[in-house]
């Protein structure tokens, strides 16, 4: 990365070219120079064995459902308390690994892990779990230490991968949604679970009853289902982590205008894109390409703008128009995808490919040109 501010600007109106053009180069070595140590400055980090706290916060808020006769009477009517109770989904899986039991209750339940006792007092921890929450909602304080600040790495890279999974996956109502949702909290549960090794919780008991919301059902873990779900009564705030999210999905959407404009200049990669995004929902491909142009352009832009990192993956593949080729031949029935797997075959049987990659190998080779010639020959006469 350049830096600007150590550069020196100067007006050399009596200067030789040569000195000129020795000042400039020697600039550009030195901005060489300072762009490598930047990157190994980063390098460093990454793998730095020093201890690092992640300061996080979490936040519980309650759902707005006010009824007709709090509103009539809200000025006199004490202010609005819900509670986050036990749950037994909860408590089975916060107490079903042991070095986790081990690690974090002993200082709550004050007792020792080889205590008789110890693993009932934890259940009975577990079982009898109030937490009040009020209009302002209730926050806890998350925040981990690690004894290397390259594990934290390591974590906040697989925290992303799990949300970049969820937000790749099929959200289309709210049955889909849960469903991506149960993946997405199973996940992140398994990759807390990693964490007690890699170092400790600033405040032990917050940070489980932060673990306890994530797998309690009435707390939502996406604001999609707050108006689609009646048991919610709860919600989560994560106020960095929202920002962030935010951020990255309007970059997302701005990405995904600027590329859809580009699809309305091509033809040819309109018909591309729009023929994936049939494949993408179960449309009828051919049907589908017979609708008029203005039809086909309000739903690819209906696309891009609902879900614009999948629309922008189609975009950005570098082949998308193969991949929009072998679709057509598929709809067309000159190739045949298996009903129960991925598999790609000619009429006569004869296997193209286990998947689409290898079916666009397969087109790529240049063994099968004959093949792949007469195959776009067939489309065109179409």
């Amino acid at each position: 990365m350049e830096n600007n501010s150590d550069k020196e600007i100067k007006f050399g109106f009596n200067k030789p070219n040569s000195e000129v053009s020795k000042q400039n180069n020697q600039t550009n070595n030195n901005s060489s120079v300072k762009e490598s140590t930047v990157e190994d400055n980063f390098n460093e980090d990454y793998n730095s064995n020093d201890e690092y706290t992640d300061k996080r916060s979490v936040t519980i808020a309650l759902v707005k459902s006010t009824s007709l006769y709090r509103k009539a009477n809200d000025k006199v009517l004490p202010k609005r308390r819900d509670y986050i109770g036990s749950c037994c989904n909860s408590s089975k899986i916060l107490s079903s690994n042991k070095l986790e039991v081990e690690t974090y209750f002993p200082n709550i339940v004050g007792l020792s892990p080889s205590d008789p006792s110890f693993i009932q007092r934890v259940k009975q921890y577990l079982n009898n779990i109030k937490i009040p929450v009020d209009e302002l909602g209730k926050q806890f304080d998350t925040s981990f230490h690690y004894y290397h600040k390259k594990d934290y790495y390591k974590i906040k890279k697989e925290e992303e991968k799990i949300e970049q999974e969820y937000l790749s996956s099929n959200r289309q109502g709210t049955s889909n949604i849960k469903k991506a949702l149960k993946q997405k909290i199973n996940a992140l549960n398994a990759l807390e679970t990693t964490k007690c090794t890699l170092g400790y919780p600033l405040n032990v008991e917050e940070y489980l009853m932060y673990r306890h919301c994530l797998l309690y059902s009435d707390v939502a873990k996406d604001m999609a289902l707050i108006n689609a779900d009646s048991s919610i009564r709860f919600y989560f705030k994560d106020d960095q982590k929202e920002a962030e999210r935010l951020r990255k999905q309007r970059h997302e959407i701005n990405k995904a205008k600027a590329n859809y404009v580009s699809c309305l200049a091509d033809d040819s990669l309109f018909d591309a894109v729009y023929i994936q995004y049939c494949v993408n929902y179960n449309l009828p491909v051919i049907s589908s390409l017979a609708e008029s142009r203005i039809d086909r352009e309000i739903k690819l832009d209906k696309f891009s703008t609902e879900e614009p990192t999948k629309f922008n993956k189609i975009f950005y593949n570098k082949d998308n128009k193969l991949i929009a080729t072998i679709e057509m031949l598929i709809a067309r029935g000159e190739l045949v995808r298996s009903q129960y797997n991925q598999n790609i075959t000619t009429n006569e049987g004869e296997f193209i490919g286990a998947n689409m990659n290898e079916a666009i190998a397969w087109f790529k080779n240049p063994e099968n040109n004959s093949i792949v010639v007469a195959y776009q020959n067939k489309l065109k006469n179409i």
